[in-house]
């Protein structure tokens, strides 16, 4: 079925609409259905529409949460509050989980928090005490629930068009049921990129005109992406080759004078290249661990 939305893209179904600020994208994603999409055709279909690249990062991310996490509330939009402030324990604590038997109460704050003006659920992860890990646990949380409070930096310097901004947890009431462990977290970890450069390779598609070599191989990257997404376990080199002809192909793009359309380009084009260094990495990785078995 995803694929199917690329020959309906072909077939002039998806057009790009201007969403000049975050509450017109929402809207946006709302209206065209993306909430009751799949993860990796809304993360397709939302890069579709979107007219620049915040709303691009904001498809690949909300897919993300949604693939990984499947105690999401249906509908809106989520935002995984993980981030916290090392430098100043004092003034925003870590957040901490108590449970006296039969209540749960969240406590502390986060650091960064996408959507932060608009978003509807919470992921808030809580660290071992001990540094372990592997045993964070995750609730989610309703941004309207008792004792959550947003506040919101004034001038983001990265996909600026997007809130970000802070979480503060005082008190706040959390079912021992809905804690979740660390699976669903290693999930999102291990699938952000690949979703983002999903959206991002239907983004700049979107903008390649058919007599371009350059979209049938925007094309084969998305379905690369796909299967990479597909897997239990990620092909790590395999991963690195996807990236590097992901990187050929923004290349390029940037050489079609399509960028000069899209607004904020500059100021956000780093969107495209944040990955690629931790994905060529692990390319490292395995063939160490490959060499260390033929040893």
């Amino acid at each position: 079925m995803t694929l199917a939305l690329i020959e309906r893209f072909y077939d002039g179904d998806f057009r790009t609409r201007s969403c000049p600020t975050e509450q017109d994208y929402y809207d946006c994603w709302r209206a065209c259905g993306l909430d009751k999409m799949a993860p990796t055709e809304a993360a397709i279909a939302g890069a579709f529409v979107a007219d620049r690249l915040p709303w691009v990062f904001a498809a690949g991310y909300q897919a993300t949460l949604r693939n990984a996490f499947a105690d999401l509330p249906d509908g809106g939009w989520a935002a995984f509050a993980a981030t916290e402030d090392s430098a100043d324990l004092a003034a925003h604590p870590p957040v901490t989980l108590s449970d006296d038997g039969s209540h749960c109460r969240l406590d502390g704050c986060k650091a960064w928090v996408a959507h932060s003006a608009i978003v509807d659920h919470l992921i808030v992860t809580i660290n071992d005490p001990a540094g372990d890990k592997r045993r964070v646990r995750g609730v989610v949380v309703s941004r309207h629930g008792d004792g959550v409070h947003l506040s919101h930096r004034e001038k983001p310097g990265f996909l600026a068009r997007m809130s970000q901004g802070f979480a503060r947890f005082e008190g706040t009431p959390v079912s021992t049921e809905g804690v979740f462990e660390f699976e669903a977290i290693r999930q999102f970890g291990r699938s952000e990129a690949k979703f983002v450069m999903l959206s991002s390779s239907a983004f700049m598609l979107s903008r390649t005109g058919p007599d371009s070599s350059l979209q049938a191989r925007l094309a084969t990257v998305v379905a690369a992406l796909l299967s990479l997404i597909a897997e239990t376990k990620t092909s790590r080199q395999v991963y690195a080759d996807i990236d590097t002809e992901f990187q050929a192909c923004v290349d390029l793009f940037e050489q079609t004078g399509a960028p000069d359309e899209i607004p904020e380009y500059e100021a956000d084009r780093r969107l495209f290249r944040m990955y690629t260094d931790r994905i060529q990495r692990r390319r490292e990785y395995a063939q160490a661990d490959a060499a260390k078995r033929k040893a």
